[in-house]
């Protein structure tokens, strides 16, 4: 990553963390999820990387320092965004994926996937607000 080519975007105010330690913000086009712990802010593109449905909806594990996807059981470190569980459906969920690969091959295709991290940003806290870096390619 060039640090020359990281655009900032301020998000909230430090102390809106305190009552919210988990927020979605919008960043342009992207939803990104802020999360505080005891280390730090981390933020992760809320998109999962699987099938690009929303990370906030299986909650964090800040014991873990991981985001869940709660649509096909996936795990995502917020810190780093390295893959810690991949489609790990159980009972009925595995059954249905099962049904629905043998019915279509789309389906196949999405639950034969390689595991993908999910896409992380820095952050800093500058006058007591939370800001993220993008980068902008080389």
């Amino acid at each position: 990553m060039n640090k020359n080519n990281i655009e900032w975007t301020k998000l909230a105010d430090v102390k809106s963390f305190e009552e919210s330690p988990e927020q979605l913000l919008k960043v342009k086009r992207d939803d990104i999820l802020v999360v505080k712990d005891d280390d730090g802010f981390f933020a992760i593109n809320n998109r999962c990387p699987h099938l690009g449905l929303a990370l906030n909806l299986g909650g964090c594990n800040k014991k873990d320092k991981t985001v869940r996807c709660k649509f096909h059981s996936s795990t995502f470190s917020y810190q780093t965004g390295d893959v810690t569980e991949w489609l790990n459906v159980k009972g009925f969920e595995k059954f249905m994926t099962w049904l629905f690969s043998k019915l279509d091959p789309d389906a196949k295709k999405m639950m034969s996937m390689e595991p993908t991290p999910a896409e992380t940003f820095e952050t800093k806290v500058e006058d007591d607000y939370v800001w993220v870096g993008i980068d902008q390619g080389s």
